[in-house]
């Protein structure tokens, strides 16, 4: 099959697309056809190498899929239309799982063969297509979780990261269907017209205004009762500083490093609460696509490359010039 393997960590020149030996399926996994696999910031990590986590070379990234069964089982049948439950038992100490194609034993999605544990895989909703479908497992789900932690209830206001990225866009759009106020960040004025179609009510340019400023301005000084945080160490500061008294902050990414910096003296004194999520679980996978149908919301997909022109996506992630999701095409 072709896939394409990372033998070191490095930039997106480490990607190469290779023929390499189809897997074989152990017992209590099945083999999974992989028609489209999204692009995820954890593919950039795991490419590029994190202190204290390995892989196995050669390994294979992508964590985000959709395709077919191969071969029946239980209420499988071969070509049935699948999406993969990303998480699998973590053989690392104190974290809560691993995920298909990160660090941790299983390989991922891009490769033209996957093997995933059979209680990963999820049927297809038939109103979604596959690109669709493929958009929506790691962000979707994690803005999902995050929401769901952040314990908003209509007409709350929720300041949310990264419009432009898929946890941010999957986020605003999730928000809004649960009928939160969103205030948004972007980066330039391209991106503030899509967050304003995606329903954000208020969209903060940072490369114009202070975000401190302009939230607490927008909120009569009250601040936020939530916020979607999947950046990091920039935006931590800004984010514990905006929470209302009793606000909550929901962490789930380090796309701008690992260490945050924490007012101490401002996070007990407003007795906020910081919260980590990490994906969601299966049931809430399912959950979520009952309620994306109900809602009628279509996950916002950036563009498509083919599985070849992989360093391609990766290279634009890294420049964060995508709005929704970016996917790789990997069977036709």
């Amino acid at each position: 099959m072709k896939a394409v393997i990372i033998k070191e960590h490095g930039g997106p020149e480490v990607l190469s697309y290779e023929q390499v030996s189809d897997p074989v399926a152990q017992e209590g996994h099945a083999l999974v056809k992989v028609n489209y696999c999204a692009v995820n910031h954890l593919d950039i990590w795991v490419r590029n190498g994190m202190p204290g986590k390995s892989v196995v070379f050669p390994h294979i990234l992508g964590c985000d899929i959709c395709g077919t069964i191969l071969e029946k089982f239980g209420s499988f049948k071969k070509g049935d239309s699948v999406v993969v439950y990303p998480a699998v038992d973590s053989n690392i100490p104190r974290v809560s799982f691993g995920i298909i194609g990160g660090f941790g034993k299983y390989k991922g999605g891009y490769a033209e063969i996957i093997s995933v544990p059979k209680n990963n895989i999820i049927k297809k909703p038939n109103w979604l297509s596959d690109k669709e479908a493929a958009a929506i497992n790691i962000s979707y789900l994690t803005a999902w979780n995050m929401l769901e932690k952040s314990r908003c209830k209509k007409d709350d206001t929720i300041l949310i990261w990264g419009a432009n990225s898929g946890v941010g866009s999957a986020a605003i759009l999730l928000a809004k269907a649960k009928g939160l106020k969103v205030i948004t960040i972007t980066s330039d004025k391209n991106k503030t017209t899509l967050a304003k179609r995606l329903g954000a009510d208020f969209i903060i340019d940072r490369s114009i205004k202070d975000v401190t400023s302009e939230v607490l301005r927008l909120t009569n000084q009250v601040g936020v009762d939530a916020v979607i945080d999947h950046v990091g160490t920039k935006t931590w500061p800004v984010s514990l500083e905006v929470l209302k008294v009793k606000g909550r902050m929901v962490s789930c990414g380090t796309t701008t490093g690992g260490e945050g910096i924490v007012n101490i003296r401002s996070f007990y004194s407003k007795e906020a609460q910081i919260i980590g999520a990490y994906l969601g679980s299966k049931s809430q996978l399912v959950s979520l696509h009952k309620f994306m149908k109900l809602k009628k919301i279509r996950p916002v997909i950036d563009s498509v490359f083919d599985l070849k022109d992989v360093k391609k996506a990766h290279q634009r992630m890294e420049e964060s010039s995508q709005f929704g999701k970016i996917l790789l095409q990997v069977s036709s």
